[in-house]
């Protein structure tokens, strides 16, 4: 990838016009925008209006009538995604609307998942709540219910603190944001006001458990204001401050060292799509931050319409690497983009010098260029390894642009080079279950672990729109990671075996912190055989069989990931009665 030094200028900098050369690209995108068979028009979005507004009353809830059918579990290509909005005996509703999911994932353990979604009862009407499932066994079912049921809420974004309490901020009719706690995932404290606007953005720094929040300039009861935080773990909330170029539709990160980023369309007359970061924004004091602010180039802009009528086609993501590699510190920025050739691609960009200079764009779908199809709802996370993950949806596979699949792809390469393309799900029809409004959200999340990518997702398997959890294990990573230097040769034997089974492996000469697991082939966590300090070749480790509270495991395809000298490397192994 080829840095480019770009500009950075400080908050009390003289702002610096781009107009120009955002009238220029408009030129051969207003092609890539010409509506598409099946979509709406697509065009760059208004910052001026709001993506959120209390529009209908409540209607009469599709649960009255207690219309019911199994709730699903589909399938596709070795991937399963199991349905989270359902009922308390784990069925689907019919005519209800769940979409917007927002995912979390207890830090300390990855059983304990939140997801929350925008939850309408009919779709009747297009009045929503705060809508929510809780898992703790990794996934496989889910606990639901509403926070405030019965209150208009909406732009559901949840986080963990580091001590794994659950924070859920939830967009108030007055567009005003409210942020609720909890400790299990299914109880939760009462709103703590927290300010906000139109389509916030929450990140919690768990090394200080402060609380950061970003939001829109269209309703906004602060404006010119757009950002605040919390310095007590989410107890109150400092009142707002203003971000250079009051960057919308966009998400925040924070380094190891705590340094916080933030992602947004700007202006357009400081910058057009604004990267912006603060050193002292983490201070336990309620004085506004600094931040300096640089506009970056994705080679496209972000846009409305087509699969999504009414809605985003997909924010802004920025993301830190916070691996022990190389790559550590290093800044990513992914979004779905208009481009001169297509209505929308998947691009990436990355700085190695905290901001300083930024790549080109790298094109992370490997579709033809100029085959009109869109890649949106592009989201993206970053493993503790450096793996990066992203996932969109993609018409690809239709020449009706509002059929859609999600797709998948990832690097080991800080974004140099991306794996090809996945479809993780069948297709679905983007224009089915409307709740008396033409869009499925505005956003999908993703969080990243070493094993694999936790998915929360919509779409429309059932007839209506349902948020969906998908697991996406590592393994399909195992291909293309770098082979050590210093050799990390990973194999078992026997292989099948049905007792037990030798792993043996090479160390590094001069000795390295090793950890050898088993995980299922869903990518969960089964058994840790090693974590300790190894010397050179000729290491091994015998698998029994046994999950590690002492349970025979099922017969079964397993993998074995040894961790070591800042590389991973996975093995097949097959177990039989």
């Amino acid at each position: 990838m080829n840095l480019r030094p770009l500009r950075w200028y400080p908050a009390t900098g003289p702002a610096y016009r781009t107009l120009a050369p955002v009238v220029l690209l408009a030129l051969p995108l207003a092609a890539a925008f010409a509506p598409t068979a099946g979509a709406a028009a697509v065009a760059p979005p208004s910052r001026a209006e709001p993506m959120e507004r209390y529009e209908d009353p409540p209607g009469i809830p599709a649960t009255a009538v207690r219309a019911t059918r199994a709730a699903s579990s589909i399938t596709f290509n070795g991937y399963t995604s199991i349905q989270a909005n359902v009922n308390a005996s784990q069925q689907d509703i019919i005519g209800d609307a769940a979409n917007e999911p927002s995912i979390v994932v207890d830090p300390n353990n990855h059983n304990r998942m939140v997801i929350g979604w925008r939850q309408f009862d009919t779709i009747a009407s297009n009045f929503r709540q705060a809508g929510f499932g809780f898992t703790s066994n990794g996934g496989a079912t889910w606990s639901t219910g509403k926070i405030n049921a019965g209150v208009f809420r909406s732009d559901p974004v949840l986080d963990a603190d580091g001590s794994g309490h659950f924070a859920y901020n939830s967009l108030r009719q007055t567009l005003n944001s409210d942020v609720f706690e909890s400790s299990n995932g299914t109880t939760w404290g009462p709103a703590v006001a927290a300010f906000g606007g139109d389509k916030q953005w929450m990140k919690i720094d768990r090394g200080l458990n402060n609380f950061y929040q970003a939001w829109s300039t269209a309703g906004n009861n602060y404006a010119p204001n757009t950002f605040n935080k919390s310095i007590d773990d989410g107890a109150s909330f400092g009142a707002p401050d203003s971000l250079p170029s009051s960057p919308v539709w966009g998400t925040l990160d924070v380094a190891l060292d705590h340094t916080l980023y933030v992602v947004g369309w700007g202006d357009s007359v400081v910058c057009s799509i604004c990267v912006e970061r603060s050193t002292d924004a983490q201070n336990h004091v309620l004085t506004a931050p600094t931040f300096a602010y640089h506009d970056v180039d994705l080679g496209g802009v972000i846009a409305t319409g087509g699969p999504n009528p009414v809605g985003l086609l997909g924010q802004l993501w920025i993301a830190v690497d916070r691996s022990s590699t190389s790559h550590a510190g290093w800044v990513y920025v992914l979004a779905s983009v208009g481009t001169p050739t297509d209505p929308l691609d998947i691009h990436f960009i990355r700085s190695i010098d905290n901001g300083q200079t930024w790549s080109a764009p790298v094109r992370v779908n490997d579709d033809p260029i100029g085959n009109r199809a869109f890649q949106w709802f592009g989201t993206m996370s970053v493993s503790p390894s450096g793996r990066i993950d992203a996932i969109w949806n993609d018409t690809r596979g239709s020449a009706d642009s509002t059929i859609s699949a999600l797709f998948y792809s990832y690097s080991v390469d800080a974004g140099a080079h991306w794996s090809p393309n996945v479809q993780v799900t069948p297709t679905w029809s983007s224009t089915v279950g409307w709740p008396n409004q033409q869009k499925i959200g505005d956003y999908y999340t993703t969080v990243s672990d070493n094993a694999g990518a936790d998915v929360a997702y919509a779409a429309t398997f059932n007839g209506g729109q349902d948020v969906y959890y998908l697991r996406i294990p590592n393994t399909a990573a195992v291909a293309v990671e770098p082979t050590p230097a210093a050799g990390t040769w990973l194999t078992n034997a026997p292989n099948p075996f049905t007792k037990s089974t030798l792993i043996s492996f090479d160390a590094p000469v001069a000795g390295e912190w090793a950890r050898v697991t088993v995980l299922d082939i869903a990518g969960r966590h089964v058994a840790t055989l090693l974590d300790r300090f190894v010397i050179g070749a000729g290491q091994s480790v015998v698998w029994d069989g046994r999950r590690d509270g002492g349970a025979r495991a099922p017969a079964g395809v397993y993998f074995c990931r040894l961790e070591a000298a800042g590389h991973a490397e996975m093995h097949r192994l097959l177990r039989l009665e």
